[in-house]
């Protein structure tokens, strides 16, 4: 018998132990316990509040890094800039690629967040370096990379380099009529030539037979 009672005492013990410190007797977290006072911050069932993270049409994330890449662009330091606006050097230097690429749209859907941040970034960031360091290329640099890529802002420099085929799907790319009406039409001269001579037919005498 007082070896029952004495398993009786330790299993009361042992039940006693798996309760919490910070509840109550039914298992519930205590008026007067920390553990209240912040599920009562979280607002009342204990739960963390969630921040959306569209605001206003925009990824709030986006518009942080963005306004670091703008604090840089101003003259503040990588540093400063991604601890002012709490966001990391790798969500910064994504969207500073994704701003240099020149892709308005791209950078719009980031923002706005169609696009994540990480994989826009990844799919532009070698051509923002390279329109980084065209920009600071001198006239003999950029006449150079010219040469060697083919690369010119000429349109018929452009449409003398196409292909038949890249001709042909450009033609049907814009339409026929506007080909004709913005590059043929247009290009025809609204005036005769000058030093052409115009043959004008003298009418026939008119015989009195009477």
């Amino acid at each position: 018998m007082l070896r029952r009672l004495n398993d009786q005492l330790h299993m009361t013990v042992a039940e006693f132990k798996t309760v919490p410190p910070s509840a109550n007797g039914n298992g519930q977290v205590g008026v007067n316990t920390p553990e209240y006072g912040r599920a009562a911050h979280h607002g009342g069932n204990g739960h963390r509040r969630v921040r959306h993270q569209i605001h206003k049409g925009f990824r709030r994330a986006a518009l942080k890094a963005d306004t670091a890449v703008r604090l840089v662009e101003a003259g503040m330091s990588v540093g400063e800039a991604v601890t002012r606006m709490g966001v990391s050097t790798n969500a910064y230097s994504a969207l500073k690629a994704v701003r240099a690429s020149g892709n308005l749209a791209l950078y719009e859907d980031v923002l706005r967040g169609s696009e994540s941040t990480l994989p826009a970034a990844a799919r532009v960031k070698n051509a923002a370096t390279i329109i980084a360091a065209y920009k600071k290329c001198s006239a003999l640099e950029k006449e150079l990379i010219r040469s060697a890529t083919g690369l010119t802002s000429d349109p018929v420099t452009m449409l003398m380099n196409l292909t038949p085929e890249q001709l042909v799907a450009v033609a049907k790319a814009l339409g026929l009529d506007w080909v004709w009406d913005k590059m043929i039409a247009a290009a025809m001269p609204t005036e005769p030539a000058t030093g052409t001579k115009e043959t004008v037919l003298a009418d026939p005498a008119i015989r009195d037979v009477t």
